[in-house]
């Protein structure tokens, strides 16, 4: 399982404004938090980023 709950929660972000922030569809960002998917080095980097984290600190 993955942080991306918790530091989303921290940043008072919902879904919504992380797909806005991020250009990744809510249903994906769901799956990826719900651990029915894992993201590519390449979108976890970019919510890594929009969380001010890094990707080890969200997804390892």
């Amino acid at each position: 399982m993955n942080k991306m709950n918790e530091y989303r929660q921290n940043k008072n972000m919902s879904f919504l404004d992380l797909s806005l922030k991020t250009g990744i569809s809510e249903r994906y960002l769901r799956f990826i938090e719900k651990g029915d998917r894992t993201p590519s080095l390449k979108t976890a980097n970019i919510i890594a980023s929009a969380l001010n984290s890094t990707v080890d600190k969200i997804f390892l």
